[in-house]
Parts: C-alpha cells; structure tokens; sequence
C-alpha cells in the first residue's frame, strides 16, 4: 500500500444535455492532460461523461490511473446513477448507484434510488469508496459503512443545481466524523438541459480535505489538544472554471491515528 497516492480532479464545463455523446469527447479530451504524470486515481464529476465505458476503460488502461466516472448504468428496466470504477487495466471493477435521489433526477431523467449499500473497493494502494453526491454530505451512513470497512480515501463525483455551498461544510464533517480524506469533484459553471428546461448547475468547488501529517502518537495528542477548528483539512480548492487539477494526498495519517482519534473524542466505532 502507497502511504501516498496523486490524484486528478477533472472539473470539466459539460454540454447541456446530461446524454450528449460529444461528452465522451470532452472527458478524453481532459484526461489527455494526464499524460505522463504518474497518477493513481482520475475521478470525473456525477453524470460525466454518463456513456462510453468502453472509451474510459481505454483511457484508464492509456494513462494506467484507477478512473472513476460518473455514468447511468441501466438494469432490469431501471435507470441509477452510477459511480463507476476501472483500474488501471481498463477493467471496470466496481459500480456505485446513488441512494438519495432529487425530484429532478426522477422525473427529468428516469433516476431510481440503489439499495442504500456503499462498499469499499481494494485497489493496488488501498481501499477506496466513491459516494455519489448528496449521499456522501447530506447524510452520514455513507462514510460510515466505508471507513468500517477500511476504506483510506472517499471520492465525492457531485453536480449541483442548489446546495453547492453547503457542499464543503457537509464533507469536511463526514472527514471529521471518520478521520478520512474526502476529495470533491464537481462540473465547471454551466446551465443544462433537462428536456426543454435550462437548469444551471452551481460549478467548481473541488476539493481535497484530509487530516494534518502527524507523526506519532505524542505528535497526535499535542495537535488534538490544540484542535479548534478544521479548516485547514481543505488543501485545495478549485475555482467556477474548467480545468485538470492534480495533487498528493497523504493516507498515512488517518491509516495509524483513526483507532487513535476514535478513543480521543469517545466515538464508538470500530
């Protein structure tokens, strides 16, 4: 396992109708920036590109990254919303459908909700989970089922038509709650079409929040001892615009000091 990985937040500018196949173009397009970078995981925002497994397994095989999109996954006559995970292969080897589904998502695109069942998917560095939007921050069984089964990092794919602001709020207490790094990736600014309705999605806002580096138990209990605030977990965060972000994110801390943080605050997990 890495005790650090590089991540790539693709937060593209979509064109407006959710099922437009020029999106496949697009999110090729961004990832060719991932060229050469030695990355580990590529996540691309909720609905995005929402067709072409086929082209993104060969792009996750091309840039030989895990790449996590967003896409509807259609079965037994139902349409979910669907996180959808390949490996560096190019295999897809996991799928997660979103739970808490919106009155527009219903009934302008055919959404039904998943089960209520977030797994945490084994890769070459670790576990990882990858909740679909509002049911990672608006509600905490998410996080909770992941980090209890040892997930290391929790990707966020998200798109808003209300709420972004609430976004970073609501992760940094799911971060807090598990003592787990949380990265956001939503669309850039734009208005889409959802029949013959123009809906504007509130864009950019991706981040990466994760507990400080700590060293040791003693280092752990001065830096518990001084916990006022947890701002500064946000490492980064992108403007309303387009763009390819990469960056390191560090899982040794949460990795050693989750038991650790759990008995400090009283929390009964596992």
């Amino acid at each position: 396992m890495k005790d650090i990985i590089r991540v790539a937040l693709i937060q593209p500018k979509p064109y407006p109708s959710y099922e437009d196949p020029r999106n496949i173009g697009h999110a090729l397009q961004l990832m060719e920036k991932c060229r050469g970078e030695d990355l580990d995981v590529i996540c691309l925002p909720e609905y995005f590109p929402l067709l072409g497994e086929k082209e993104i397994g060969g792009a996750a095989r091309k840039y030989a990254a895990y790449v996590i999109a967003g896409m509807v996954e259609e079965e037994g006559g139902r349409r979910y919303n669907t996180a959808t995970l390949f490996n560096r292969t190019g295999r897809m080897v996991g799928r997660q459908r979103k739970v808490n589904i919106g009155a527009v998502e219903r009934e302008k695109l055919g959404i039904s909700a998943g089960d209520g069942t977030f797994r945490a998917f084994s890769t070459d560095f670790g576990k990882i989970g990858f909740p679909v939007g509002i049911d990672l921050w608006g509600q905490p069984e998410a996080a909770r089922q992941l980090t209890e089964q040892g997930a290391d990092v929790i990707f966020n794919p998200s798109v808003f038509s209300a709420l972004r602001g609430h976004w970073k709020t609501g992760s940094l207490v799911r971060a807090f709650d598990n003592f787990v790094p949380v990265i956001g990736c939503n669309t850039a600014d734009y208005n889409a079409l959802l029949g013959e309705k123009r809906v504007h999605h509130y864009g950019g806002g991706s981040f990466i929040a994760h507990p400080p580096k700590l060293l040791d138990k003693d280092d752990f209990q001065r830096w518990a001892r001084s916990l006022d605030s947890i701002e500064s977990w946000i490492q980064m965060e992108l403007d309303e615009l387009e763009q390819v972000y990469m960056s390191e994110v560090n899982l040794s801390t949460p990795r050693r000091m989750r038991s650790e943080f759990f008995s400090r605050f009283g929390f009964l997990r596992r």
